[in-house]
């Protein structure tokens, strides 16, 4: 699953490097943060009501349409990409309403050998050139009986690739920015080849880094989470 992830640059470095419209105030409490948690607004670029692309927050756990809201049983902070065209709960946004959320890496914990104790120890992945990482996502739109609707989103994720799998054995898809325009377009109904895009990104590209278990809070929130720790295992079995 992908539970953690840093989304940290200025909003207007994410709109003008993935030609996105950028309206403030569809920012919401957004915040930057080196440890996004579920239930937080997130960044997210999708189709605007235009035909272009646009940038705006939902809250991190899809919200299907037709939930009673946002509660334990639909906190949906992660879709399997073998079953998101077919579930009911993402079916309808996979047909129209997906979306990426731009970051600067993901958090993965690492499960401990055997007799080496309980904790699990955290790593930090980024991309190798320094790039963001596309996290293909979907979003939903609820209206309550009473209050404002909200927007929320999950983010997609597949079998890890040959880089990752020695620490979890899944990782968010990650998109390659040629597959935006055919991800986000709404009228793109060419499900097998949506589909075909749901693939782990290859392992060459990807830094595992050992991180301090700080990062198991998500009331820790600084830089320094990023820094790397020395007595760690390595990240290969």
């Amino acid at each position: 699953m992908c539970g953690r992830f840093v989304q940290h640059a200025d909003p207007e470095i994410y709109a003008s490097r993935y030609a996105a419209e950028l309206d403030p105030d569809a920012l919401g409490d957004w915040r930057p943060s080196f440890n996004m948690a579920p239930t937080r607004p997130v960044l997210a670029i999708r189709a605007g009501k235009t035909g272009g692309r646009e940038l705006t927050a939902l809250r991190w756990g899809l919200i299907p349409s037709w939930s009673k809201g946002p509660d334990n049983r639909y906190s949906m902070i992660n879709a399997r990409a073998e079953t998101v065209a077919s579930k009911p709960a993402y079916r309808s946004a996979f047909r129209a309403r997906r979306c990426v959320i731009p970051a600067e890496g993901f958090y993965e914990w690492r499960a401990p050998a055997a007799g080496a104790g309980k904790a699990k120890q955290p790593y930090f992945i980024h991309r190798r050139d320094g790039a963001h990482s596309l996290l293909a996502g979907l979003w939903e739109y609820w209206r309550p009986e009473d209050g404002a609707p909200v927007q929320s989103c999950t983010i997609i994720v597949t079998d890890a690739n040959a880089s990752i799998a020695p620490i979890h054995d899944r990782m968010p898809v990650v998109l390659a920015p040629a597959a935006l325009d055919a991800w986000l377009d709404p009228g793109n109904s060419d499900a097998a080849a949506l589909q075909a895009l749901l693939r782990p990104a290859p392992a060459e590209d990807w830094v595992l880094r050992p991180v301090s278990p700080r990062v198991n809070n998500p009331r820790n929130d600084a830089p320094d989470l990023l820094e790397p720790i020395a007595d760690a295992p390595p990240a290969t079995d």
